[in-house]
């Protein structure tokens, strides 16, 4: 238990937090300026939307937005299965395991036309590794947070805020300042996809891609440190 806890914790790091922050910026930046103004990261955007047009009568508009929020279900169906499954045959490999399924899903978004029948599959996909990766890192340095929405990120930055003007713990403005941090990563993320969808289009998603390939890499070094740390001790 001690060992799982000390792997759990290699996913936890702030500079995890941070990466992952960007590349979800990056992504929900990605879908509305290249696949048909879909946000494919947190679905409270497209449910509204699902819902006004449900309210305008445009049926076959609906398709567009129910299609991802499926993909977003299975996603985070996905990751409890295959955490499910690995926590069973002991195997610690489940937040990697992701993030490689994560990597694959956007090489794949970047081979997609874009086209209107297109974008959906690109959508969809992209949903569904959005969603896996909200489900696997929930948490950094122990403390909760979200990688593909900022809300909750900015709620607890402003909590922290309020607790650092009373207590005055250097703890509080601490954390504080590590959620403004996540926040801000975001919003990088969202104008660096931005800028960048008009000039790569499709092939945008193959940064955070790299990002991610820069994080697997980084978590798989830590997880063998700490291995290596445990074993000596």
């Amino acid at each position: 238990m001690k060992q799982d806890r000390k792997l759990t914790a290699g996913s936890q790091t702030f500079l995890t937090a941070v990466l992952l922050s960007v590349c979800g910026g990056m992504l929900d930046a990605y879908t509305y300026y290249t696949r048909g103004g879909v946000f494919a990261n947190a679905q409270t955007g497209n449910i509204i939307k699902l819902g006004l047009r449900i309210a305008e009568g445009d049926f076959h508009a609906c398709i567009r937005y129910l299609i991802p929020i499926a993909a977003f279900i299975a996603g985070v169906f996905c990751v409890l299965l295959v955490e499910h499954i690995l926590t069973m045959k002991k195997i610690r490999y489940i937040r990697r395991s992701v993030i490689a399924l994560e990597i694959t899903g956007l090489v794949i978004c970047g081979m997609i036309p874009a086209h209107e029948s297109t974008d959906i599959i690109a959508n969809s996909i992209i949903s569904f590794v959005c969603a896996m990766q909200m489900e696997a890192f929930r948490a950094f340095e122990g403390q909760a947070y979200a990688t593909t929405v900022s809300t909750g990120n900015l709620r607890k930055a402003v909590e922290y805020l309020f607790r650092s003007c009373v207590s005055k713990k250097a703890e509080d403005r601490s954390s504080a300042f590590r959620y403004l941090i996540i926040v801000s990563a975001f919003v990088g993320g969202v104008i660096a996809g931005a800028l960048l969808s008009f000039t790569l289009s499709i092939r945008t998603v193959l940064i955070p891609a790299g990002i991610l390939f820069f994080l697997l890499g980084y978590l798989t070094i830590r997880y063998r440190q700490i291995i290596r740390q445990e074993k000596q001790a």
